[in-house]
C-alpha cells in the first residue's frame, strides 16, 4: 500500500516539475525566425536578398546563445530551422533573379545601362560646339533595352509618348532632369502605355533627337519603342 502511494506522489511530482520545466528563450531566437519569413520578399526585389543575409548572421548568433548556456535556454530547433532555411531562400532567389535578368531582353535588342552608358557621358565640347559624347552617338540607330522611370504627367492613361528618367529622384520629387538624364519615349503607332511609377523596362531604336515634350522637358535623346514592361530585374 505503501509503494503505491510512494509511487503516486511520484508522479504527481514529476508531472508538477513537467509542467513547471520552463526555460527562457533568447530574443535572437524569435527574431531570426521573423527574418526568415521576411527573407521570402527577396524575390520581390534582388536589393532585399541582404534580409535572409542579415537574418542568418542573427539565426547563428541565435544557436550560439542557447547551446552556451548549457541548457538554460529553449529555442535551438527554432534558431537552427531559421539558419539552415535563410541560405535556402537566398540562393533559390538569386536563382530567380538570374534567370529573370536572362530571360527579360528582347530579341534583337541590345542591353545598355542609362546611367552608365547614357547619363553619366553627358555632354561634350569641341570644335567650339556642345555635341553629344561619341560613345553615346554610336548607339545611335541602334536597337536598344533600357530601364528608367516615367516621368509623371496629369495624364496616366493612354500615353502614346512620355519622358523616361535615369532614376526615381528625379522624375518623382520634382526638379528639372539635365537633358542628358531622360529621354523621350514614342510608342509605335496604335499602341499606348499607362504611367507606372516603379522602375520600367523598354526596348526601341535609339535616336539623338531634341525634343521638346508636351511637359517643357527637352530631352535630346529619343526611343522609337516598340517593347514597354514593367522591369523585371532592377540592373
Amino acid at each position: 500500500m505503501s509503494t503505491n502511494i510512494a509511487t503516486a506522489e511520484w508522479k504527481v511530482e514529476s508531472a508538477a516539475e513537467r509542467e513547471f520545466d520552463y526555460r527562457p528563450v533568447p530574443p535572437l531566437v524569435p527574431v531570426s525566425a521573423a527574418f526568415a519569413f521576411l527573407s521570402l520578399s527577396a524575390f520581390l526585389w534582388d536589393v532585399l536578398l541582404v534580409v535572409p543575409a542579415i537574418g542568418l548572421v542573427l539565426a547563428l548568433l541565435a544557436v550560439w546563445r542557447v547551446k552556451s548556456g548549457e541548457g538554460q535556454y529553449g529555442g535551438l530547433k527554432v534558431a537552427t530551422a531559421s539558419a539552415v532555411a535563410m541560405p535556402l531562400i537566398a540562393a533559390a532567389a538569386v536563382g530567380f533573379h538570374a534567370y529573370a535578368y536572362a530571360t527579360e531582353l528582347p530579341e534583337g535588342f541590345r542591353r545598355v545601362s542609362f546611367t552608365a552608358d547614357i547619363s553619366d557621358k553627358g555632354l561634350v565640347f569641341r570644335d567650339g560646339q556642345v555635341q553629344v559624347d561619341p560613345a553615346v552617338k554610336q548607339l545611335d540607330g541602334e536597337a536598344i533595352f533600357l530601364k528608367g522611370f516615367m516621368y509623371p504627367t496629369q495624364q496616366t492613361k493612354g500615353l502614346t509618348s512620355f519622358v523616361l528618367c535615369k532614376d526615381a529622384g528625379q522624375c518623382c520629387f520634382g526638379g528639372n532632369p539635365k537633358v542628358t538624364d531622360m529621354i523621350f519615349v514614342e510608342m509605335q503607332p496604335g499602341k499606348t502605355v499607362n504611367y507606372r511609377p516603379g522602375l520600367v523596362a523598354v526596348a526601341g531604336r535609339f535616336r539623338i533627337h531634341p525634343t521638346v515634350d508636351a511637359t517643357g522637358l527637352n530631352p535630346v535623346y529619343k526611343l522609337e519603342t516598340s517593347y514597354f514592361s514593367a522591369a523585371k530585374t532592377a540592373y
